[in-house]
């Protein structure tokens, strides 16, 4: 009876690790036959060599500080009216471009630069489009811009995608900010088209109408900056890397 009841258990064991393998079997073909595949995100051109005359380029607008004070609605009109016109005629010809502001008591000034990434003969077409700008050059006259400065297409300084990052920065962080700061620029720039367009200005507008307008549009992207940054754009930003803890600049942990 001792046999014949062990046979029974015996047989059970080993159907239900036929079974469980039969399942392990089916479940991890239907998995490998039913993932889901997803086309590849487009990669930086980071690691393989510069086009031949492929570079970075500056333009670069630079502006008087009356009485020590910054007039920013000045970036937001070229950005706006100069480079946003210049970046839809040269759609596909600029593979990476984005904005840099700064300001301060030195020599330079306010300056408002416009980086872009192309060939050298890309960026003479545009470095001309803009000296001939009808509204730069009103602004050089009414000097309200200092002076327009742009590179020589003669020869490069920098060739690769990295090269106008920081150098402190480690090469990876290098070679793919480029890519992270043309969004932002796209997205400011896409900030000051929409709340300019809700604000409203009348048709040729004269150089005056428009500094105010942009006053009033930087005046309303600030605060929406400064009411919905955080978590729009820094926690979400945080979330991308997964939430992780950073270091920064009072050399603290913090996360947002």
């Amino acid at each position: 009876m001792k046999h014949e009841r062990k046979k029974p258990i015996k047989t059970a064991s080993a159907l239900r690790l036929l079974l469980c393998a039969l399942i392990l079997w089916l479940t991890g073909g239907c998995a490998a036959t039913s993932s889901p595949t997803f086309s590849s995100p487009p990669q930086p051109v980071t690691h393989a060599p510069a086009p031949e005359g492929y570079g970075w380029w500056f333009v670069r607008f630079r502006m008087e500080r009356p009485a020590g004070e910054t007039r920013w609605e000045r970036d937001l009109l070229l950005a706006h009216r100069v480079v946003a016109p210049l970046l839809r005629a040269n759609e596909g010809v600029i593979d990476l471009w984005r904005f840099h502001r700064r300001a301060a008591e030195d020599k330079t000034g306010h300056q408002f630069s416009f980086l872009f990434y192309t060939s050298a003969a890309a960026a003479d077409r545009i470095n001309q489009m803009v000296l001939n700008d009808r509204l730069v050059k009103q602004m050089l006259s009414d000097g309200v811009v200092r002076e327009v400065v742009t590179d020589a297409v003669d020869h490069n300084d920098h060739p690769n995608v990295g090269d106008t990052s920081d150098p402190k920065w480690s090469p990876v962080m290098q070679n793919t900010w480029p890519h992270y700061i043309m969004g932002v620029s796209r997205m400011w720039l896409g900030m000051v088209d929409q709340v300019s367009q809700e604000i409203g200005i009348a048709d040729d507008p004269t150089l005056g109408q428009l500094l105010e307008h942009y006053e009033q549009v930087n005046n309303e992207v600030t605060h929406i900056w400064q009411q919905e940054g955080y978590h729009a754009l820094l926690h979400h930003l945080n979330a991308i890397f997964g939430y992780e803890a950073m270091v920064y600049w009072e050399k603290r942990w913090k996360s947002f």
